[in-house]
């Protein structure tokens, strides 16, 4: 599969009408969306809380993360995106892929809506089974 980048917009869930646009390379292999600092700053996106990843090359990073709202065409999802650095590369992440119910069309390189899976939701997880308590009436007499 190539690389191919996708266009995405960004905004803070506080202010969901104001929103950037940028070019986003699809990576499956990264598990969120990563955007600029600067971008999430400017938007108004806090960071909540720390991640820490192991990169293709073996290096250990530490970034901020905070919540974002992701729209590709007329879908959208509140997800978590990374604060990237000036160098790195605005990445779509496959946390916000599935989120969106997207896959990716290898042979077009582009997305396409997913075939979603529940198992559970109409029957076919077995119930558990129960023991059927003991009843009794009247509690055991002394010596019994």
């Amino acid at each position: 599969m190539g690389v191919f980048r996708v266009p995405i917009r960004i905004a803070s869930p506080a202010n969901p009408h104001v929103t950037r646009a940028l070019a986003a390379v699809v990576d499956t292999g990264s598990a969120y969306t990563l955007i600029p600092r600067t971008v999430a700053e400017a938007l108004g996106i806090r960071p909540v809380r720390k991640m820490a990843a192991l990169l293709a090359n073996g290096t250990r990073i530490v970034r901020d993360m905070g919540e974002a709202v992701v729209t590709i065409d007329d879908m959208h999802t509140t997800t978590w995106v990374v604060f990237g650095d000036p160098e790195d590369a605005v990445l779509l992440g496959a946390v916000t892929l599935q989120e969106l119910a997207l896959e990716v069309d290898p042979k077009a390189e582009r997305l396409r809506p997913s075939e979603i899976y529940m198992f559970g939701a109409v029957g076919n997880v077995p119930r558990p089974t129960r023991p059927t308590p003991t009843v009794r009436s009247a509690p055991p007499a002394p010596g019994a």
